[in-house]
């Protein structure tokens, strides 16, 4: 079976660091390209990331196009409380041996519209480079296969505001404009990214002792995420948010997915960024608003666990 060829956006970020990893360790996908955009960090300390995890992984050959450098409409916003400054969260990583070239929307538009209906688009970071393609060149994002967008909350609180999820906050209307967009997309949202995460014993007692360079990027990587849960009164675990996302393109067979109908809330002072869904038992006209949507909805934690853990690390037993 031939691999599936993706493109992953993103905003590296710890946790977008793991489904880089993820994404470049599996066999059935095909990673054509990354796309950097503004979210956890800035757009330039992001893309010089996504370089170094490719340093790591020693898979120098895959391009990287940097995107957009800040929101559509709103002013940016960071997550470096979360990642660090350095979005690594303090992890060392040696500098990289390559460049990133600009024109990452264009480099969206050209692929696609190459191989009209082959792409898996994955986009683990704010929706900014995806609208901004949609906008230059309307109907393209309806030309992918699918895009998978770790994002959003349906039932579950934000992890932002009480009701936004980082990525569709950091960009509410780039997020709207791509669920408007007509594409086949599937949301993995915070409802199912909250349930599966590194511990501090699988940190501490399958990874560490591993010694190689890619069990001690993770293990420094993931320190300051297990201490800031510990600080808001959660278990000290880290969210395998953007992996999940990465698994969804690899075996969408390990999660339960329902279709509902959702718009993303552009101008609430207090809704800014939320996923609204039409929940109503009966409509009249018998139409409900928003936009029919795959949402990740549950998982099969113990495959999705032992998927990360053996592809990235070769972790197999236990």
């Amino acid at each position: 079976m031939n691999p599936i060829p993706v493109i992953l956006d993103t905003d590296p970020g710890v946790d977008d660091a793991l489904a880089l990893m993820l994404a470049l360790r599996s066999p059935e996908l095909d990673v054509l390209g990354i796309c950097t955009v503004s979210g956890n960090v800035p757009v330039a300390v992001g893309t010089c990331n996504a370089l170094k995890v490719l340093g790591l992984l020693k898979r120098l050959n895959v391009p990287v196009y940097q995107g957009a450098d800040k929101p559509l409409k709103r002013d940016p916003v960071y997550a470096t409380a979360v990642h660090g400054e350095d979005g690594l969260g303090g992890a060392v990583l040696p500098n990289p041996e390559i460049k990133a070239t600009d024109g990452a929307v264009d480099f969206l538009i050209e692929t696609i519209s190459a191989r009209p209906h082959e792409i898996t688009l994955i986009a683990v970071g704010p929706l900014t480079n995806l609208a901004l393609a949609e906008q230059h060149m309307p109907g393209i994002l309806k030309k992918t296969k699918r895009i998978i967008v770790m994002g959003g909350a349906i039932s579950e609180p934000g992890n932002v505001t009480p009701t936004a999820e980082f990525n569709f906050f950091a960009d509410p209307h780039a997020a709207q404009i791509v669920v408007r967009s007509g594409a086949v997309l599937i949301l993995v949202p915070l409802d199912v990214t909250h349930r599966v995460g590194l511990t501090e014993p699988v940190i501490d007692n399958r990874i560490l002792p591993l010694g190689t360079p890619e069990a001690k990027f993770v293990v420094e990587a993931t320190q300051k995420l297990l201490a800031l849960g510990e600080k808001s009164g959660r278990h000290r675990v880290v969210f395998l948010h953007d992996p999940m996302a990465v698994a969804m393109a690899i075996d969408a067979a390990m999660f339960q997915t329902v279709i509902l109908p959702i718009d993303v809330e552009t101008e609430g002072v207090l809704t800014l960024g939320q996923v609204v869904v039409d929940r109503r038992a009966c409509v009249l006209g018998g139409k409900h608003k928003g936009y029919s949507t795959g949402c990740a909805m549950g998982v099969n934690k113990d495959v999705l666990l032992h998927l990360f853990l053996s592809r990235i690390l070769n972790l197999t037993d236990g």
